[in-house]
């Protein structure tokens, strides 16, 4: 048996427990490993429902996704493990003090939705705006969900209400820009940073486009000015596939190199650049083809990160886990999942909509929980001329619907919680689940296989 990754002792002291308490933040910032107290194995056990099994040949490898804790163990030791009945009394401790085996009383899923309500409230953290500059778009991708939507831009007097409440907030706030394609509104971000830089009030950006309308003007000059941390540009396949999926207004047949170079620009002007493989199954091997044709063309750019996304609710969709696991781990052999994944804090959050201080700003200047939302709005709070201050917003618990009972129970739910809330409503089983359960598996394969 070999501990591979250890429990974080004040996160598993917690969930030993019977019930939280309030001070659950207190408890974790002032607990010493010396404070841990072995379970009592007298206590009826049971196994973490949180617990993933890998074998290969006669090597286990146990990963407790709640806890982050991982091990490795010899057949004859696994079949302890799984009896829950111990020749070496060692290994008990080595299970319990790990999460792995826990006591019968304790409801994982109870324990951990309390533990992610408390700290919720008790830890602040920058406030997050998405501001959606326009519906309108220069390409035509068909899975875009906005779809449908009324195509228009974002007035003046609403940019500048905005603008008003961003800079009237106490906190610091970091802007997401947002589309349809939002560099279609370079001025509206000019004219919301500049009063925000005019009041010098602290601020960050980033911002999510097809990377077409960028400009070398725009790299040296404007980013700086709008504070642009980083860009996310989403590449579907070569060119080819790209420029098909892609579908753009304009006729210029260099939009894709156009795209790489404006890649290139920014890289060198240390300016970090996410590119997003969205993928079904028209597309998955030309993706892969891409993910290589990018590790050769940047190398190991520090600047540069490139991930697989798969698209939802669309007709050439993979309804397949198998499926997805291949194509995202081929991808993942270029371009390996960040370690962070493997944190020994369990998440609080899985995205901006389960964020308390995050919301997205629609064009017309009404304010949602969603991005996915625009236009639609069923998530609408309240409007930037109804309310007096942004740092009064704040999310009822009714906009959340309740953790589908699959996902309470699924062992990758400690890293996703229960992943995308409104692809939930799509028809195929898997569109909910976030990449990190792609992500997980690919690590603990390649861990296997090590």
């Amino acid at each position: 048996m070999i501990e591979m990754l250890k429990a974080n002792k004040a996160v598993l002291s917690l969930f030993q427990k019977k019930e939280l308490t309030e001070n659950v933040k207190e408890f974790l910032e002032n607990f010493t490993d010396e404070e841990y107290c072995p379970l009592n194995i007298d206590v009826p056990l049971k196994h973490s429902m949180y617990n993933i099994v890998k074998h290969k040949g006669r090597t286990y490898i146990i990963y407790n996704t709640l806890f982050n804790s991982m091990i490795t163990l010899s057949d004859a030791e696994y079949v302890q493990y799984q009896n829950i009945r111990f020749e070496d009394l060692s290994l008990v401790e080595y299970f319990t003090d790990n999460g792995f085996i826990i006591p019968e009383c304790v409801d994982e899923y109870h324990h951990y939705y309390a533990y992610k309500n408390i700290l919720n409230n008790q830890y602040s953290s920058e406030s997050h705006y998405t501001i959606v500059l326009t519906s309108k778009c220069n390409a035509r991708c068909f899975y875009c969900y906005e779809e449908g939507v009324m195509q228009y831009d974002m007035s003046v007097e609403t940019a500048d209400r905005i603008a008003e409440l961003l800079y009237a907030s106490d906190k610091p706030i970091n802007i997401t820009w947002f589309g349809g394609e939002p560099l279609l509104k370079a001025d509206i971000i000019d004219r919301i940073t500049g009063i925000l830089r005019e009041k010098d009030h602290e601020f960050t950006s980033d911002i999510i486009t097809n990377g077409s309308l960028i400009t070398e003007e725009m790299i040296n000059v404007k980013f700086r000015e709008w504070n642009i941390q980083w860009v996310q540009i989403t590449l579907d396949g070569t060119k080819e596939e790209y420029m098909r999926r892609k579908c753009y207004y304009s006729n210029d047949a260099d939009i894709y190199e156009k795209v790489l170079l404006n890649i290139d620009m920014m890289s060198k002007n240390d300016i970090p650049v996410s590119i997003r493989l969205n993928i079904d199954g028209d597309n998955a091997l030309n993706c892969v083809s891409l993910s290589e044709y990018l590790k050769a063309r940047y190398s190991d750019n520090k600047n540069i990160s490139v991930y697989p996304a798969f698209l939802t609710d669309c007709g050439s969709h993979f309804n397949d886990e198998s499926e997805r696991l291949r194509y995202a781990g081929l991808i993942y052999d270029k371009y390996k999942p960040e370690r962070s994944i493997l944190s020994s804090i369990p998440k609080l959050n899985s995205c901006y909509y389960q964020q308390k201080c995050s919301f997205v700003i629609d064009v017309d200047g009404s304010i949602l929980c969603c991005e996915r939302d625009v236009g639609r709005q069923k998530t609408k709070l309240a409007t930037v001329y109804s309310i007096e201050s942004l740092d009064t917003l704040y999310k009822p618990e009714k906009i959340f619907p309740e953790t589908k009972k699959i996902c309470q129970k699924c062992v990758y739910y400690p890293k996703c919680l229960g992943g995308c809330i409104v692809a939930h409503s799509c028809k195929y089983e898997y569109d909910a689940c976030f990449m990190e359960r792609y992500k997980l598996e690919y690590l603990l394969d390649k861990i296997i296989d090590f």
